[in-house]
């Protein structure tokens, strides 16, 4: 396999960092408080729609390059772990993640997209949705870095400070967990534990995983040249019984 390639996939990471801080940071205008009442909020969305659409356009964009990477991801922790078990675990958990943050896009999305005609009330219960989603997604993300922490401190591939970064990121994920009790303060949904640390160990993790795998040689980030080099010895194998002679070695 062209390591071109292998190396594109990995890099998807940092795009995806990279276009979800443009997006969310930089694009997306600041929301008004999560405690803020319905007329703020609908207000917040009527005057900045045309920013709160760029920003979701460009962090829906990021979402795909993050679900490519993690299928880059998974294919190196499998290499690295040599059994699926962990790097699955990986897989489903930020897979889930990206499928709950998906339902926050879908809710800002509706939110912006009729303000005018919408009571406040709804525009404020939507906004409130998207925040709300974050506690059950960080259990994936959660799981996520937690597995890939594993594989990365119990094998020798990455180097095992990427195991840290990666184990803190999965504490950092579960933060999130205190927007559904509180509307105020550190762990709300706009709050330093709630909004903050979690953002920032996400984004630090990624841009990690996806450098760090980038610079691999080709045989500890690439899977297929190896199922292909086995099923190959085992059909050789296979037909060589098959004529009544010993195999090649």
């Amino acid at each position: 396999m062209d390591d071109r390639y292998a190396k594109y996939g990995a890099a998807t990471g940092l795009i995806a960092v990279i276009l979800f801080v443009v997006g969310f940071i930089i694009v997306t205008p600041s929301p008004p408080d999560v405690s803020a009442p319905a007329e703020e909020v609908s207000s917040y969305y009527a005057d900045e729609q045309d920013g709160i659409r760029a920003g979701l356009l460009i962090i829906s964009v990021a979402l795909f390059f993050y679900l490519w990477f993690l299928g880059s991801l998974t294919t190196t922790l499998r290499v690295s772990a040599g059994n699926p078990r962990l790097p699955t675990v990986a897989f489903a958990g930020g897979l889930f993640g990206a499928g709950l943050f998906l339902v926050a896009l879908t809710a800002v999305a509706a939110a912006a997209f009729r303000p005018d005609q919408t009571t406040p009330e709804i525009t404020q219960a939507l906004n409130d949705v998207a925040l709300l989603v974050a506690g059950p997604a960080a259990v994936g993300f959660a799981a996520l870095f937690a597995a890939t922490a594993l594989v990365i401190l119990r094998g020798d591939a990455l180097a095992e400070w990427l195991g840290w970064v990666a184990a803190i990121a999965a504490v950092g994920q579960l933060l999130p967990l205190g927007v559904i009790f509180t509307d105020d303060g550190a762990f709300a949904a706009d709050g330093a534990l709630g909004l903050i640390v979690p953002v920032i160990t996400f984004v630090v993790a990624i841009g990690a995983l996806s450098i760090s795998i980038m610079r691999l040689p080709p045989e500890a980030r690439s899977l297929p040249d190896r199922v292909r080099g086995a099923v190959t010895g085992a059909a050789s194998g296979a037909a060589a019984g098959a004529a009544g002679r010993p195999p090649r070695t």
